[in-house]
């Protein structure tokens, strides 16, 4: 009993000295703050007329296996209905976008607005289309070879 009261008076000795002992705070403000950057590996990209851009992080989506573009709407850009062969993995990092399922491109249809942080998958041979109206950024990812295939709109003459 006696060796079980000294092994606590040692403990609390011990633990009073190292909690008495003065640390040294480290304050945040001497810290260098720096602000984030993106970093996009070397990557050839494309700009085409209609103001989209596309930067090919991982391979193309004409070739086979996976790739993974970051693509850039401008405000303004729709898109006429389409679909694809393969399924497309959507991760919007900035603005926001349009996305209907429909084969009709009348925006007055039901429509979901996706903004960032959403993650979209449109499925293979789905028909869509998009549009924007601010600015955004968005990754895109599938399984190549991937084709579009646009749908002809036909109009009625009432």
């Amino acid at each position: 009993m006696k060796r079980q009261f000294l092994i606590c008076v040692l403990f609390a000795t011990l633990l009073t000295v190292s909690c008495g002992e003065k640390k040294q705070a480290v304050s945040l403000e001497t810290i260098p703050q720096t602000t984030p950057q993106m970093i996009i590996p070397e990557s050839p990209d494309t700009l085409l007329p209609t103001g989209r851009r596309n930067i090919f992080l991982v391979s193309r989506r004409e070739l086979p296996g996976l790739f993974v573009e970051r693509s850039s709407f401008p405000p303004g850009y729709r898109s006429n209905p389409h679909s694809h062969n393969g399924d497309l993995n959507i991760t919007v990092i900035s603005g926001s976008f349009n996305l209907v399922f429909k084969d009709n491109n009348d925006s007055a249809v039901s429509t979901k607005v996706y903004g960032p942080g959403s993650f979209i998958i449109i499925p293979a041979r789905q028909v869509h289309f998009e549009w924007f109206t601010e600015k955004t950024l968005m990754d895109i990812t599938g399984i190549g070879p991937l084709t579009t295939t646009n749908l002809t709109i036909v109009r009625s003459s009432k």
